[in-house]
């Protein structure tokens, strides 16, 4: 796998088997949060880590383009999501996976003998990630855009779907949860993007993403199966309400119980880690409604 290559022909000289510690601890935190503890290591599939090195092999990309220092930033993007299911559990409490993530940097890095400026400048980068209180360096804005465009693009939306078969989601309830926020997110990268490499790769990743989505909403129509219409709304952006942001959502063309228009409306909160937006989605002849929740996209405008 020449992504692996890459990574490990810049790493390891320095530090050798970094990237098998790395790999252990993100695989086994995911195996007992999937409560497959007693699994084969050889058998075992970890969507987490293969996302973890499709990050850092952008991370390594947008360092090098960006002159920032491509071995502290493909590390930090190794260890962006090895909080996740820290202790074997997902989001069990307010502390931000990114913190926990900084904590466990911190542990491996010592470990292997990385001096503490080095230490300290990783987990800076991690806890700043998603956090507008902590400020962003370099390194943040490296792993902040490989995050979003590993996200997105075709292998994007193939992990978009195999991340909904693994919440035991079909199609269309994965397509009326979370179409909205792929979309929206999709119709905003280049603006998300901190680097001008990011926004360089967003171009194209944003255009390829919309198109598939709207291929595939287009022949679920043809096949009588789903009819979703997408709705561009307007909403203040989170950041600066004097700018709009556009929201693309996805939404049946009729109520799905007895076929009769539908109203939306918004309002947002601030979360721990972003600006949470909540879209109601009403039946305006029969009580169904339901609703559509995802941060806000971090652009400011």
């Amino acid at each position: 796998m020449r992504a692996i290559n890459d990574l490990e022909n810049l790493i390891s000289p320095q530090y050798p088997k970094l990237i098998d510690r790395i790999r252990q601890l993100i695989e086994d935190s995911e195996r007992r949060f999937s409560q497959d503890a007693d699994s084969d290591e050889e058998a075992f599939d970890s969507f987490l880590w293969e996302h973890t090195l499709h990050v850092a092999s952008f991370a390594r990309k947008i360092a090098l383009a960006e002159d920032v220092n491509a071995t502290e930033a493909v590390i930090s993007a190794l260890f962006h999501d090895s909080g996740k299911f820290f202790g074997g559990h997902y989001h069990s409490d307010d502390i931000p996976e990114e913190e926990k993530a900084a904590r466990l940097a911190k542990e491996v890095l010592t470990e292997v003998g990385m001096d503490n400026e080095k230490i300290d400048t990783i987990t800076a980068a991690l806890t700043a990630l998603y956090n507008d209180k902590q400020p962003a360096s370099k390194i943040t804005d490296v792993v902040h855009d490989a995050d979003f465009l590993a996200k997105f693009g075709y292998l994007g939306v193939a992990n978009f779907f195999v991340k909904s078969a693994l919440r035991g989601q079909n199609l269309h309830k994965t397509l009326i949860s979370s179409l909205s926020k792929e979309l929206t997110y999709a119709a905003t990268l280049k603006t998300n993007m901190r680097t001008a490499t990011g926004k360089k790769l967003a171009e194209k990743k944003s255009a390829a993403t919309l198109s598939y989505y709207q291929g595939l909403l287009d022949e679920l129509r043809e096949a009588g199966i789903a009819f979703f219409e997408i709705k561009e709304e307007a909403f203040p952006c989170p950041k600066n309400p004097n700018k709009i942001l556009t929201l693309w959502m996805a939404v049946p063309e009729a109520c799905p119980e007895c076929s009769g228009g539908l109203s939306m409306s918004f309002a947002s909160q601030t979360q721990t880690k972003c600006e949470q937006l909540t879209a109601m989605i009403r039946c305006e002849q029969c009580p169904s409604q339901y609703e559509i929740s995802f941060c806000l996209p971090e652009i400011d405008q």
